[in-house]
């Protein structure tokens, strides 16, 4: 049974040259130890190549020493959390193992399965969604991981959460929040830094003793959350040095993630949305088959041996195999040239003919800045300092779900003694209520903020 490589080129010729099996073998690990390989790919049957796994073995393992294990010098800081953790003395799970149980099991991850990922069409359920989206970049970032030595399970815990401080309606909502957060001084919203805010202060969990608590993430995985910045344009990315405090950010991408691991999943990010936005687009009409051959013609007027067409398996593969071939602890997570120009190209055909174009939403942005606004404003409206959740109303379950955040998340005579979560904000300050709102908003999930205008408003965007 032929087996596919899907991370290593090299020369057929060895085949026709070499009738010896032995020979063959011996010619085939030199040219993959030596990284000198062709830019095509072929099947091998293993059963005349005994030895090829030892021979990949060396690019497998190629970022071992650098991975975040505990023979990592930084181990120790990688695994830091912000408070101490439940003695457990039957727990087998690793550090970044329980970090992923975690994230998977919170209300916010739950959330991704109603918000955007590009196409804001709640009633279409064969388009991608925020929950598949990190789906498809754990599956990338565990690959790669794997195949380069790496800590897939801090990888996969990353990946997990990178998006979970997404707003409602994917970019075009985080858009707006930014606007409202601006023109209300207060601190620019930017999702990476809202998904940090999300697994430290606002998902929770139920300890043993039935305590709610916060999520208590290890630092490694809260930095590949805010770090995790996939829209900026970057070839041979390495790990920064320095343990920095992560609430001190201010922008996106001000600085690489603190992990190799963080630094996959930055990539896989990338290469796991721009294929499936293609297939997504071309699923609801946005893209036409003239369109798939017009990126066929881009991909070959940069890489002219390339015969697939333009899907999202064929640009994942392409991407995935290329980084593992190229990358090093030297040179950094990279593509070859021709390959990174190819995903700079595919993002730029994608941004003008996909991202871009309102025509093809059924929430257009001024829909959506609409109804953000319109909840902003209705939230913002009850404001009465400290007496705020006293003057809330129980009986409408917008308002309550909305006094139940405040309840939760502030010092209050209403919280319940099992609530050993840390408190964000105090009513007394008007600026605490509004960033409350807008925290509130951000968790939202398209369907349930569509219908929180229709609510309050009597109609429908």
């Amino acid at each position: 049974m032929l087996s596919p490589i899907t991370n290593i080129n090299f020369s057929a010729k060895h085949y026709a040259a070499t009738p010896d099996t032995a020979k063959k073998d011996s010619v085939l690990k030199n040219d993959i130890i030596q990284n000198t390989f062709n830019t095509s790919v072929i099947s091998i049957d293993y059963r005349f190549i005994p030895n090829f796994k030892a021979a990949l073995l060396p690019r497998m393992q190629l970022f071992k020493t650098a991975a975040m294990t505990e023979s990592n010098p930084n181990w120790q800081n990688a695994i830091s959390r912000q408070f101490q953790l439940e003695d457990s003395h039957q727990d087998w799970r690793t550090p970044f193992d329980r970090d992923k149980n975690r994230i998977m099991n919170s209300e916010a991850y739950d959330r991704l399965r109603y918000k955007t990922q590009v196409f804001p069409v709640p009633e279409n359920d064969m388009v991608s969604t925020r929950s598949s989206h990190v789906l498809q970049v754990v599956d990338t970032a565990r690959t790669i991981s794997k195949q380069l030595g790496l800590n897939e399970e801090l990888a996969e815990a990353i990946a997990q959460g990178h998006d979970i401080g997404h707003a409602p309606f994917g970019h075009d909502g985080e858009r707006v929040l930014k606007k409202i957060t601006q023109a209300n001084g207060l601190p620019t919203f930017w999702h990476e830094k809202n998904g940090l805010r999300m697994v430290e202060k606002f998902s929770l969990y139920h300890d043993s003793k039935g305590n709610i608590r916060n999520m208590n993430l290890t630092y490694a995985v809260r930095d590949g959350i805010i770090n995790h910045c996939g829209e900026v344009d970057e070839n041979g990315l390495r790990p920064r040095k320095e343990f920095i405090d992560l609430n001190s950010l201010q922008k996106p991408a001000e600085v690489q993630p603190y992990t190799w691991e963080g630094i996959v999943v930055k990539i896989s990010d990338k290469i796991a949305y721009l294929g499936r936005d293609i297939e997504d687009a071309v699923r609801i009409g946005v893209l036409t088959q003239k369109n798939l051959q017009e990126l066929k013609t881009l991909v070959q007027s940069i890489k002219p041996d390339f015969d697939d067409e333009v899907n999202n398996t064929t640009l994942t593969n392409l991407f995935i195999n290329d980084i593992i071939q190229n990358s090093s602890l030297v040179k950094g997570i990279r593509f070859s040239e021709p390959v990174s120009k190819i995903m700079d190209a595919v993002k730029k055909y994608n941004t003008e003919n996909i991202y871009y174009r309102n025509d093809i939403r059924s929430i257009s942005k001024e829909k959506c800045e609409k109804v953000l606004n319109t909840i902003f404003n209705y939230y913002s409206s009850m404001y009465r300092g400290s007496q705020t959740i006293d003057y809330l109303p129980v009986n409408d379950k917008y308002i309550n779900n909305f006094r139940d955040w405040l309840v939760t998340y502030s010092e209050n005579k209403c919280r319940k003694p099992e609530q050993k979560n840390e408190i964000v904000y105090h009513l007394e300050n008007p600026k605490d209520y509004q960033q409350a709102v807008v925290d509130y908003i951000s968790g939202m999930t398209d369907k349930f903020a569509l219908s929180t205008y229709s609510h309050i408003t009597g109609t429908t965007v």
